[in-house]
């Protein structure tokens, strides 16, 4: 409908127009009253009614009511400030979501124009459709294309990722294949052969710190840390974290301080957690410290609270290049490296502190990084700690070497290689050892032998014929009371923590994470074989 309105046109001409329009068509009073003057039978269709006196029911015949009355006041004040602004012909325009007679919210958009008629006075002459549909396939639309461009994305930054891993776990590998053909060249040259075989170990333990930063990564995100605090002497903890790294700190020269002031307590804190935390700050600070520089390492601890917790300070630094001033707001964030390895020379997932500071999170933990005073970097974590119960000094460390008296330990290990070193090393520790390919032997071989023969199973999880879960059940299930108490000890490549709780779900004493440190192991060993029927 064009051109002016007059004084010529009435509710007639509306109701000769109106049935014949696709979309809705309604004249309402612009005074306070907003009366529903005219409607059609289109209005109807939208608003799910049958007929004027359904309509005038859900609505009271006004305008007012035929809005949803969140979204009345907001389109009141645009209509007004339209008709305030706007030419001669007076135009608005809005969009307002209404209540059908069925109950469901639909969305109209409402071209209207305010009009002088004959014995009405001001009316407003209102056209609206319902947009509900359109603007939800317009919305599908915008989602679809935002998929597609957050996949794109995704793509991109999972070939980036996968070319720099691919890049970074060939370096320590390629060392670890190098320095073990070096080692087989020169099996008669001891120094050489140890020097090599140093070598080998300090890759594979790189290697392995890779993949472990990676499934850290994945743990964290799927929400899946779940935290097992244990009493713990710090200074054990932290001399165990430095030790990972004093091989790596000799072959560069590096000079190692650490500086403890801690308190004659044992506190209660997940062990392999906080020693990734440190180990994490450490493995930094030696990767970035040129030759012939310091890494320092000091922990010192406050008084004990009235709830029993003690806040601790743990920090380390260096004297490498410092922290690059565009690089400290994304320190923390995934991935992030302040150079590639190619630039930088330096392997790593670039998931370490990420991984520190989401750690820290969990156990309600900070940390923060500065610039040392004459260069480097200092990293500082602040962590509350639970005192345990018990006398200052009353924790036993455990014996490294095998309690007195052979030790008969049964391993069930499917790969041959696996089996060859572990049989190696335990016997090498004084254990008598013996090795089964599958759980299913496992079983069998406790089955068959005499209560008291084995002191302790070593089972890895993935095997054929019958896995570890299913073979510790199994042997738990066995008759007498031998079987029963039988230590049994994952040793398993499967190092998430639902992996740690299947294990003792299955029945098992302990999980133990591949690779493992043989004098960690023989300690764990120690804990269980002292109570193992015999």
């Amino acid at each position: 409908m064009s051109g002016t309105f007059n004084e010529e046109y009435s509710l007639q001409a509306f109701s000769l127009l109106g049935d014949l329009m696709p979309g809705g068509l309604f004249v309402y009073r612009a005074d306070d009253s907003q009366e529903m003057l005219y409607f059609n039978t289109g209005t109807l269709r939208i608003f799910g009614c049958a007929d004027a006196d359904e309509f005038r029911a859900l609505t009271g015949n006004t305008f007012r009511g035929l809005v949803h009355p969140d979204d009345y006041q907001t389109i009141q004040d645009s209509i007004d400030r339209q008709i305030a602004g706007s030419s001669d012909e007076k135009l608005d325009f809005v969009s307002y979501r209404i209540s059908r007679r069925d109950g469901a919210v639909r969305t109209v958009s409402d071209f209207g124009r305010l009009v002088t008629l004959p014995d009405f006075g001001e009316v407003y002459v209102v056209f609206i459709t319902d947009e509900t549909d359109r603007m939800l396939e317009h919305e599908q639309l915008r989602h679809a294309e935002r998929e597609m461009e957050h996949e794109h994305r995704l793509n991109e930054l999972r070939s980036e990722f996968l070319f720099s891993v691919s890049h970074d776990i060939r370096t320590p590998l390629n060392a670890v294949t190098g320095f073990s053909e070096l080692a087989r060249r020169h099996i008669g040259s001891p120094e050489l052969l140890a020097d090599y075989l140093d070598k080998t170990v300090s890759a594979a333990r790189q290697l392995d710190g890779m993949i472990g930063e990676m499934l850290e990564l994945n743990r964290i995100h799927d929400g899946g840390d779940i935290l097992q605090n244990e009493e713990c002497d710090l200074s054990e903890q932290l001399s165990m974290a430095l030790d990972l790294f004093r091989i790596p700190a000799e072959e560069k020269n590096l000079n190692i301080v650490e500086h403890f002031e801690l308190p004659d307590r044992r506190v209660l804190v997940d062990p392999a957690a906080f020693r990734r935390i440190i180990g994490n700050l450490l493995s930094n600070a030696v990767k970035f410290t040129p030759p012939g520089g310091t890494v320092t390492l000091r922990a010192s601890c406050g008084g004990v609270s009235d709830m029993g917790f003690v806040d601790c300070v743990f920090s380390v630094s260096d004297t490498g290049p410092g922290i690059p001033e565009h690089l400290r707001s994304r320190l923390f964030l995934p991935f992030e490296r302040a150079e590639s390895s190619t630039q930088s020379g330096k392997t790593g997932m670039g998931l370490g502190l990420f991984t520190v500071r989401s750690l820290l999170e969990l156990m309600g933990g900070s940390i923060r990084a500065d610039s040392g005073e004459e260069g480097g970097s200092v990293f500082t974590v602040e962590l509350p700690l639970e005192i345990a119960g018990g006398e200052p000094g009353s924790g036993t460390p455990e014996e490294e070497k095998p309690l007195p008296g052979k030790r008969r330990i049964l391993v069930a290990e499917d790969i041959l290689i696996n089996r060859e070193i572990v049989l190696a090393l335990l016997k090498e520790e004084g254990f008598l050892a013996e090795a089964v390919p599958d759980g299913s032997e496992a079983v069998e071989a406790v089955r068959s032998h005499p209560p008291g023969y084995y002191d302790l199973v070593l089972m890895d999880i993935q095997m054929p014929v019958m896995n570890g879960y299913e073979a510790a059940k199994a042997i738990r299930a066995l008759p007498g009371a031998y079987p029963a108490r039988l230590p049994i000890l994952a040793l398993s490549a499967n190092s998430r923590e639902e992996d740690r709780l299947e294990s003792l779900r299955c029945g098992m004493n302990g999980h133990i994470a591949k690779p493992f440190d043989i004098g960690e192991l023989v300690k764990v060993i120690n804990s269980h074989i002292g109570t193992a029927p015999r």
